[in-house]
């Protein structure tokens, strides 16, 4: 079985039926609208833990809607905004295949990079290796594990990363202005 996919954020409550609002983490837009009767883990982030140690639920989606750009998802068992408040700031992981395609054919799927070398595009040597992404608003950004240990952070844009060789399991990047950051 492969490793869960972080796939959203649970927000607040909306409304007085147990829907909440959700950060939709994925690169798929048609997530949970898609899911309805499928099952979720919810895991607590440690962002928003408050004393105590959660457990982690797995929880059958029952509804989602998009509510005027806002994604609202009601859970099997929550009826109401005190049992919602629960899970509130909570990680959403998708534990089944993920067999989404993008539609896009030049689009990348960042979690397929982890693990991938990283290259610098003016020398060809190995600066480090894809240690995971944020999936950011505003800009993705590729997490590199440099050579001496550091993360770096990268904007995933074509300028910074300008080529990823999938059979090689290589990403290049111009290193000259993504390795001063870390």
């Amino acid at each position: 079985m492969s490793e869960p996919l972080l796939v959203g954020r649970m927000g607040r409550s909306f409304g007085v039926k147990g829907y909440g609002r959700v950060q939709l983490l994925s690169d798929n837009p048609d997530r949970f609208l898609g899911d309805i009767g499928e099952c979720f883990l919810l895991r607590p982030s440690s962002r928003y833990r408050k004393g105590g140690a959660a457990k982690s639920r797995s929880l059958v989606l029952e509804d989602a809607r998009d509510q005027s750009g806002t994604l609202l998802v009601k859970w099997e068992g929550i009826d109401s905004p005190e049992a919602l408040r629960e899970v509130a700031g909570w990680e959403i992981f998708w534990e089944g295949e993920d067999d989404w395609v993008p539609e896009e054919s030049d689009a990348e799927r960042l979690d397929d990079l982890v693990g991938f070398s990283v290259l610098d595009v003016e020398t060809g040597r190995i600066v480090g290796t894809v240690s995971g992404y944020y999936d950011r608003p505003g800009q993705d950004l590729l997490s590199i594990q440099s050579q001496g240990g550091q993360e770096v952070l990268c904007p995933f844009v074509q300028p910074l990363v300008p080529k990823i060789d999938r059979e090689k399991g290589e990403v290049t990047v111009l290193w000259s202005i993504v390795g001063t950051s870390g």
